[in-house]
């Protein structure tokens, strides 16, 4: 099951932007005083640099994930909230929070637990909660690589380029403060393109070649903010339904993912905790 949630929670981490020659229009109920004629296109190639010269972001992430096995009573249902501070070069990251799971067992009460980690180009400590009175671990040199790659996948420059060819799929507003970019969609276009980010999450994990993935979407909405000023994407919201079949194990999920982004290179140092250091178990 952990392998579902990392897989799907990594391949939501895509933006999206589009109508690529339009300028924003008004977005729905609310009036503009200081409208913008910048075109789709200009904004996408704005928000392209800006994300290039990004250093570093707080954001704060609310996720809730549905997961239905075809023949299985239980649905697992998995809520979160986290608070992050990332740090692009070098790589470091803050991340704290809490996250609920239930329908893991029939007649199981819903399990919830903290969660906190700190990383590194060098060190990833994770607190894990399970042991009761509660533990910081140390996980392995040899695991680094496949984290970072992993990590790395939230860039939001490497993702913006990725979404260039769905630009004329969005609907492109705009209020007093930011451009307002959304989505519903669904079909095998989009199919295609999680397909493509998942695999190269895969291949960075050390998967590769040797499992099988098919995808079929049925939906697909996405809202996203950028500040008019900035260029910096400030929220992100994603709602997808889709059913995946991993090694002929097959899974319908629909996942929520809110989030929203700031203190755009506010974040200069990110340290770990001598108390963190001297008591994690190495595993």
């Amino acid at each position: 099951m952990k392998k579902w949630t990392t897989l799907i929670a990594v391949a939501t981490l895509s933006l999206g932007l589009a109508a690529c020659n339009e300028t924003a229009k008004p977005a729905e109920k609310t009036e503009v005083t200081e409208k913008s004629n910048l075109t789709l296109q200009e904004v996408y190639d704005k928000s392209i640099a800006a994300s290039e010269e990004l250093k570093s972001v707080r954001a704060v992430m609310d996720l809730n994930q549905k997961m239905n096995i075809p023949n299985e009573e239980n649905e697992l249902e998995i809520s979160s909230k986290m608070d992050m501070e990332y740090i692009v070069d070098p790589m470091q990251m803050h991340q704290k929070g809490t996250s609920t799971v239930s329908g893991l067992v029939e007649g199981m009460s819903d399990q919830t637990s903290k969660t906190e980690s700190y990383m590194t180009a060098d060190n990833f400590y994770v607190y894990d909660e399970s042991t009761g009175t509660g533990q910081w671990m140390k996980l392995p040199q040899e695991m680094m690589a496949g984290i970072m790659n992993a990590s790395e996948q939230a860039n939001a420059s490497d993702q913006l380029k990725q979404i260039e060819g769905y630009l004329d799929e969005f609907k492109f507003e705009q209020d007093n403060d930011n451009y307002i970019l959304t989505l519903e969609a669904s079909g095998e276009k989009f199919t295609e393109l999680v397909k493509t980010q998942v695999d190269e999450v895969m291949q960075s994990m050390g998967m590769g070649e040797e499992v099988q993935m098919d995808f079929d979407i049925h939906s697909v909405n996405y809202l996203i903010h950028i500040d008019k000023e900035t260029f910096q994407t400030n929220k992100l919201d994603v709602v997808f339904d889709m059913d995946m079949d991993i090694d002929g194990e097959k899974m319908n999920i629909v996942q929520d993912v809110k989030s929203t982004f700031s203190g755009f290179n506010e974040v200069e140092e990110i340290v770990i905790p001598q108390e963190v250091i001297d008591n994690a178990v190495e595993l």
